[in-house]
């Protein structure tokens, strides 16, 4: 499929930049689970990790049949190994991702009808319930204090821990967010803390911040996110 935007010259020979289809969930989901399952933000995850996957194969599907959402997956041109993803959530004016972009709706007998935020409501099976809505609740409300409606919103970039250092963070994410800068877009994030100073590299701010408690789930201290904005105006763009 056609890409709105030219290839990153952050990204390395031997990789290739281009969308996402259904067909690469499972990949996905593999690189989503090798980048959070170290992080403090498995607290309120149940204990099978065969459960969280299952539960986000399933929200991913959900992803590709909303004309709203789009994605972009870094290949190993090596192995054919999806490497690394992003998920945006584009608002109703913004009109650069639109060359190449389609939805799938390919659901299956008795398989979920319905959004992805219906199927939020329902957390993975042994999870800390309480724990879930509130940490969920909490990205809700930062996102409505915010305004996200009217940004460039990416609410997912992962990369695989073993090619971390490979440029293929800054290409899933310059890409993108270049074309907000040409648009006049503001960028919205929720970083984690190991990843704050990369996303200030590239011209992010941290605007707001939240807090959980874990002595909740029986651990120690808080996990933090900074709420981040790029502004059309910031020195993030990847030839800057």
């Amino acid at each position: 499929m056609t890409l709105p935007f030219p290839r990153p010259p952050s990204l390395a020979a031997g990789f290739t930049l281009s969308r996402c289809t259904p067909d690469d969930i499972p990949q996905m989901v593999s690189v989503y689970l090798a980048a959070f399952t170290s992080t403090k933000f498995t607290y309120w995850w149940p204990s099978s990790v065969e459960t969280v996957r299952r539960w986000n194969e399933a929200r991913f599907r959900l992803y590709f049949r909303d004309p709203t959402d789009q994605q972009f997956k870094v290949v190993d041109d090596a192995t054919g190994q999806v490497v690394g993803f992003s998920h945006w959530k584009v608002p109703a004016q913004f009109k650069g991702l639109a060359e190449g972009f389609r939805t799938y709706d390919d659901r299956a007998e008795g398989e979920f009808d319905g959004s992805v935020s219906q199927w939020m409501q329902n957390p993975p099976e042994g999870s800390k319930e309480d724990l879930y809505h509130e940490f969920f609740a909490g990205i809700k409300a930062m996102g409505a204090k915010w305004n996200i409606d009217e940004k460039l919103d990416l609410t997912l970039l992962c990369v695989h821990p073993a090619y971390h250092r490979r440029g293929i963070g800054a290409a899933l994410l310059n890409s993108v967010s270049d074309v907000a800068h040409t648009e006049g877009v503001t960028t919205y994030l929720e970083a984690l803390d190991n990843a704050v100073p990369v996303y200030k590299r590239y011209g992010f701010k941290t605007v707001d911040k939240l807090e959980y408690d874990l002595t909740k789930a029986g651990k120690d201290g808080k996990a933090i996110i900074d709420v981040m904005l790029r502004e059309p105006n910031g020195s993030g763009q990847s030839g800057a």
